[in-house]
């Protein structure tokens, strides 16, 4: 009877040491010859656009993975169809389980739809391996470097135009929808991105530069767009301030498509490293509304470098009386309005978009003259 307890003792003792052992030795080359991809589709898309991550596991080698967990993290602005293998709270958690057999590659393709403008990133993925008895685990971290910008998502024409009229009166009714055969004004020279159809060869001969022909809309001060993302009241309202980039995004690119050089300027963070108390850029054409996009693409309104009524008094300092202005705020603080009727008294028009979201309304008590030149968005 002793000798069968030895024996079953020596048994358990050889066994312990083989699956220490198999422990060991997994552990130590469980994630050589062991490859991970994880892609974006596409390296830049539209707001509400659905695309795809790829996610590809290769295993280059004989020993069998019984279980090899995938994890990584991105934004919960990323909304992926499958839900199974994820969780959402400030970041949007990944988390696969797969078991993959000698010189296997698996390949994962995951839908996700882009909710909200951005810059989003993977930088690194955590494997989780168990052993073949899952009684351990092992980690090891790989360095990834995707990429993926969100432009904002253009609004209606339908809802920009009234905007335009606004700005711009009896000007407006003569302006087509689509391609425009402007009334001839005069030239200005060649901007990168301008339509080579439109070149004046007579006035380029003359001067020996690229000169464009113009429209009567385009012939004067370029259009100014004042995005401002101060939130009405004390808390940061991201719906409206969203809608606020969308409508600059918008109304820049329908007066761009119209030949209208624009200049932007807002007290948000546009990524550039410059001033970060007031960020602007101007300029027509393909490579400034390329700019315009991957700026508004990232405009950051956390935390502004001025407030609306200094924007605009930085705006008054520049504008020039020919321009016309168009200011987009949700917010209408008593400041921001003394400083819009300051662009009346001077003769200076500004058409006022201003938009409303969640209840928080600040147009209800105007002072005079601002009733004419407000135009209410409602989201």
């Amino acid at each position: 009877m002793m000798g069968i307890v030895i024996i079953v003792e020596a048994a358990l003792i050889s066994a312990l040491v083989v699956i220490k052992l198999m422990s060991v030795f997994y552990e130590r080359d469980w994630a050589k010859d062991f490859e991970l991809d994880v892609a974006f589709s596409e390296e830049q898309a539209g707001e509400g656009d659905t695309l795809y991550l790829y996610e590809v596991i290769t295993n280059n080698k004989k020993r069998i993975l019984p279980a090899v967990c995938v994890k990584f993290r991105t934004s919960r602005h990323l909304v992926f169809e499958d839900l199974q293998g994820g969780a959402v709270s400030d970041y949007y958690y990944r988390n696969d389980v797969i078991s993959v057999r000698g010189y296997e590659k698996v390949r994962r393709k995951l839908a996700f739809r882009c909710a909200r403008r951005g810059q989003y990133t993977i930088d690194t993925a955590e494997l989780l391996g168990h052993d073949y008895f899952l009684h351990h685990r092992f980690v090891e971290k790989k360095e990834l470097h995707e990429r993926l910008i969100v432009y904002p998502r253009f609004v209606g024409v339908e809802k920009i135009l009234p905007i335009f009229e606004k700005g711009y009166g009896e000007m407006a009714s003569h302006v087509p929808l689509f391609e425009n055969p402007f009334e001839y004004a005069g030239v200005r020279e060649y901007m990168p991105g301008d339509s080579m159809n439109r070149i004046n060869w007579k006035a380029s001969a003359k001067t020996g530069r690229w000169q464009i022909r113009t429209s009567a809309y385009t012939s004067g001060e370029p259009a100014l767009i004042v995005l401002n993302l101060e939130s009405p009241g004390n808390f940061v309202n991201q719906d409206a301030m969203e809608e606020n980039i969308r409508i600059a995004y918008s109304l820049i690119f329908y007066l761009d498509k119209r030949g209208m050089v624009t200049e932007l300027l807002s007290n948000g963070d546009m990524g550039t490293g410059e001033d970060r108390e007031i960020a602007g850029v101007s300029g027509a054409g393909r490579e400034h509304m390329a700019d315009v996009k991957r700026r508004l693409a990232v405009m950051d309104y956390r935390s502004l470098g001025k407030t609306g009524a200094a924007l605009l008094q930085r705006a008054l300092e520049t504008v020039s009386y020919s321009q016309r202005v168009f200011f987009i705020s949700s917010s209408g603080k008593p400041e921001i309005q003394e400083k819009l009727v300051s662009f009346r008294r001077k003769g200076i028009s500004v058409t006022w978009v201003a938009t409303v979201f969640g209840g928080e309304d600040d147009t209800g008590d105007l002072l005079p003259g601002l009733e004419q030149c407000i135009y209410r968005w409602k989201g």
